[in-house]
């Protein structure tokens, strides 16, 4: 079914504005809508302009809890989105996600190192910043390996599963041999993904990495669109195959990389919403693009609140929930065959 991007859009918007205002309603202690959007005023304007008839606590869970975590959820789907359309216009391969390039099984690795270790030391590492470190060394190792003795995407995918096993292995027998509770429960609870670790801090750096990103790959929606047909194709129309697909790679691995450092390993998110958005809009990447960072950030904002409303007193990994729902709707998609790649 086909529709028009802008109404794709508008929809998105319209379903972002309503799933936000019930995500920070809903939860262990239930909110106004009325005062939740009083108190988000209030603090965005750095002003009184609606008089405080709520509790202390109440603006505390809303501004330094919920609103942050409804904001990453926005940025983390629009971004897994948008890397996952990325990685299946860079290896020409539907089945492509945003963490094909082994990303995420090296970020995770450098997150429970970061737990496991600050734990024997007694210091305290930052897991974040030990899945940023591992994440992005992993992506540019692999794309170093994959341009030995020439470059295609076949090889490109299957060096990145090569990876990928390695450093599953390499935190499995971390985890296993975790010394304590906490650190298992940390390096699991990591692995899993979380939406639970939001700050303001974290956000405004995502956001504007996020932001650049979508700048510098939507000049390139006409390179994209030819790219898929094949580099020789490309080539010949006047596309530096060669520098697109380093900016796609570099694009793709800061952006992962600061996304699984917020969030841990949130899957299947880059992997369907590029396939339903195709059926929606076409693969025209200048509409494409849009439509898929918005209706990820949608479906990331809509899985989280959804499992916020029915546990409402106790913490569910986001990416256990969205694994469960997207692996038999991907599986159902491929069954029927009514999706076609170039289409």
């Amino acid at each position: 079914m086909r529709v028009q991007s802008k109404n794709l859009i508008l929809i998105s918007v319209t379903l972002i504005f309503i799933l936000g205002t019930i995500a920070v309603t809903v939860g262990s202690v239930s909110l106004s809508p009325l005062h939740v959007w009083k108190i988000i005023i209030n603090k965005s304007l750095n002003r009184e302009i609606f008089s405080i008839e709520w509790k202390k606590s109440t603006e505390m869970i809303v501004w330094n809890l919920r609103v942050p975590r409804v904001i990453l959820s926005l940025l983390s789907g629009g971004g897994l989105s948008l890397v996952g359309i990325l990685m299946q216009a860079l290896t020409k391969n539907s089945l492509a996600s945003p963490y094909i390039l082994g990303i995420s099984s090296g970020a995770s690795t450098g997150a429970v190192i970061s737990i496991v270790l600050g734990g024997l030391l007694g210091i305290g590492f930052s897991p974040g910043i030990g899945a940023f470190i591992f994440g992005t060394l992993t992506a540019f190792l692999v794309f170093y390996l994959a341009g030995n003795g020439g470059y295609s995407s076949t090889k490109l995918v299957l060096i990145g599963v090569a990876v990928s096993s390695l450093f599953s292995g390499v935190t499995t027998f971390l985890v296993t041999t975790a010394k304590n509770e906490a650190q298992l429960r940390g390096a699991m609870f990591w692995i899993s993904g979380s939406l639970a670790g939001a700050r303001w801090d974290s956000l405004t750096t995502l956001f504007i990495v996020l932001l650049i990103s979508i700048g510098l790959i939507s000049l390139k929606y006409r390179e994209l669109n030819i790219l898929i047909a094949g580099d020789e194709l490309a080539e010949t129309l006047g596309v530096d195959v060669k520098r697109l697909r380093f900016l796609i790679v570099m694009v793709s691995t800061f952006l992962t990389g600061f996304i699984v450092s917020a969030t841990g390993v949130i899957g299947f998110v880059g992997l369907v919403i590029p396939h339903i958005c195709r059926g929606f809009v076409g693969s025209n990447h200048k509409r494409l693009i849009p439509s898929a960072i918005l209706l990820g950030a949608v479906f990331l904002l809509g899985t989280d609140t959804l499992t916020r409303a029915v546990f409402k007193t106790q913490e569910i990994p986001i990416g256990v929930i969205t694994s469960m729902l997207g692996a038999p709707f991907f599986m159902s998609m491929l069954r029927k065959n009514s999706y076609n790649f170039g289409g």
